[in-house]
């Protein structure tokens, strides 16, 4: 599938950001701009996402020859690829299956293990309302903090909510989402999957998706691994705490920088 995807900058490492599940590209405008000052940055709107096609098939598998192909077709091999969430098991799974294409990996709040997490109750909520019947987006933010307290949350989804001529619609491929929830809540790669190449895991000290029990397994998997903590972060690291996570993913760009390429 060819992806929507905008670029930012030059530079000596090429670094591809994956966002995370009922995200796009844009919520990661500021960090790519910012990282374009030093490098080329790519940020693809991941399937069923954005501006990017829709399709009844939604898994990792997808997604990882998605990404593979347009890291092909923009000639950016071998490349650090950055993913959050949902992103960052695209990630993991391109570290498994394709390293050949890759300078290093960063995983951000999001571990090699199965886990539950407050999407499913956001998708749920998104699907009990009829949006083509409403006015507004005012009208939608009403009717979703019925089931969403959190504000943060109501705006982030409604950055989903697009005009049409028929009417407010999603623009996300929302009953194929809910069904990849499941299968993302459950993923766990095999013992035998371990990337070789420099690793950065960081995660939220507010969020509750890397617990400190898993680093043992991460490390099993990511024997170069780095783990960092942002302390006043949740999961949304990068509304949360932008700077502090800039520094951190900067030096570990810095120290690639100085590493002789390899293929991972």
């Amino acid at each position: 599938m060819k992806l929507f995807y905008k670029s930012y900058g030059q530079g000596p490492v090429q670094v591809v950001i994956i966002h995370g599940l009922l995200g796009s590209g844009r919520n990661w405008h500021t960090v790519a701009g910012r990282l374009g000052e030093r490098y080329r940055v790519i940020v693809p709107d991941m399937r069923n996402h954005g501006r990017s096609p829709h399709a009844a098939s939604h898994h990792l598998s997808d997604m990882v020859e998605d990404v593979y192909e347009l890291l092909q077709d923009l000639d950016a091999v071998p490349a650090v690829v950055m993913g959050h969430s949902m992103g960052g098991l695209v990630a993991m799974e391109m570290a498994f299956r394709t390293p050949e294409v890759l300078q290093g990996v960063i995983v951000i709040d999001i571990v090699p293990r199965p886990h539950r997490a407050g999407v499913s109750d956001v998708l749920e909520a998104m699907a009990q309302i009829q949006v083509n019947s409403l006015e507004s987006k005012k009208e939608a933010e009403e009717a979703l903090a019925r089931a969403i307290d959190n504000p943060v949350v109501r705006q982030f989804v409604l950055t989903n909510l697009v005009v049409t001529e028929a009417g407010l619609q999603w623009r996300i491929n929302l009953p194929v989402l809910q069904a990849f929830l499941i299968e993302s809540q459950a993923y766990r790669p095999s013992p035998t999957d371990v990337y070789e190449g420099p690793a950065l895991f960081i995660r939220g000290g507010k969020s509750n998706y890397i617990q400190d029990d898993d680093f043992a397994l991460i490390r099993h998997h990511f024997p170069r691994v780095r783990i960092e903590t942002v302390e006043k972060a949740g999961h949304w690291v990068h509304y949360d705490a932008p700077d502090e996570l800039m520094a951190i993913i900067e030096k570990f760009l810095a120290d690639l920088k100085a590493e002789p390429q390899s293929s991972g």
